[in-house]
């Protein structure tokens, strides 16, 4: 590869490199010394990872680390003001609610992140499932997106126990997902009705299944859901958090949307509203 294609990043603590891949490319990326994360799963120092056509990357380190990367990038730069926090601390919350369950011999939180398109919920779901399996955790993964499906093929939705963390280039397409249905479209408004009934499916399935796994159970359940949020779109979403039986849905980057389910969800239910790429106070809620 041609050298002015290879770029090295000295990246200072809790930073973060974002790159995207240009079409027909391929990007390279490196850990040259320290340590860094992609999406919460760590990096190995001196391997090669490729990302190809449509990849979106950012790479975050807590202490200092530098990066090379070898090919052509439509954006690539350094961010200092990042989510990295804001969901740290919804991970930690998250995690001793896991121990209260774990010590009780009951159910993990469920939770269920909400937003329109692109504000960031796949990446939000990845990061809290890798977090839980690096703290030896067995949480189970629902993608209800049937637009995109990062644990199948698009128009499903399915369930993953999630063992290990996702893989870098690849995410949690290489880890056979124990339960799929097919929806057979890719926006559930084209058959609302069959895409709840599947929902509410899939929902009883993991009740039943999450009754047998102890540990599965004390981990509980993260739920990555479809970018339509009003109209019908709003009411799939309360029949997803009726279903599940959710703890608590997090809002991303949507006032509006916030406000609604907190005054359609009952009480039981934490609705938490997350900025998209801030910061927040070190109490992300209650427990």
């Amino acid at each position: 590869m041609a050298e002015e294609n290879v770029k090295k990043f000295h990246l200072e603590g809790e930073c973060e490199l974002r790159f995207e891949v240009e079409s027909e490319n391929e990007v390279t990326l490196v850990l040259k010394s320290g340590m860094a994360g992609v999406f919460g799963t760590e990096l190995v120092k001196g391997i090669r990872y490729v990302f190809t056509t449509g990849s979106k990357i950012a790479v975050f380190t807590w202490q200092g680390c530098v990066i090379e990367l070898r090919g052509k990038m439509d954006i690539c730069y350094i961010a200092k003001d990042t989510p990295m926090v804001m969901y740290l601390n919804v991970h930690e919350a998250l995690e001793l609610l896991r121990r209260k369950a774990e010590l009780a011999n009951g159910r993990g939180p469920v939770t269920m992140i909400v937003g329109q398109l692109d504000v960031g919920k796949s990446t939000l779901c990845r990061l809290l499932l890798n977090y839980a399996v690096r703290m030896s955790r067995r949480p189970i993964f629902v993608d209800l997106d049937v637009g995109q499906g990062q644990i199948s093929i698009p128009g499903t939705i399915g369930a993953l126990l999630v063992q290990r963390p996702a893989a870098v280039e690849e995410g949690f397409s290489q880890q056979a997902p124990q339960l799929v249905y097919h929806f057979g479209h890719e926006s559930p408004s084209t058959n609302l009705a069959l895409y709840n009934m599947l929902v509410s499916r899939l929902a009883e399935v993991i009740s039943k299944r999450m009754q047998a796994n102890r540990r599965a159970n004390a981990s509980g359940v993260i739920i990555n859901t479809c970018g339509w949020v009003k109209g019908d779109g709003y009411k799939q979403l309360t029949h997803v958090a009726q279903a599940f039986e959710v703890d608590i849905i997090l809002v991303l980057d949507q006032e509006r949307l916030y406000h609604e389910l907190v005054h359609d969800m009952p009480t039981s239910v934490k609705v938490v509203f997350l900025q998209k790429n801030r910061g927040v106070s070190s109490s992300v809620f209650s427990v």
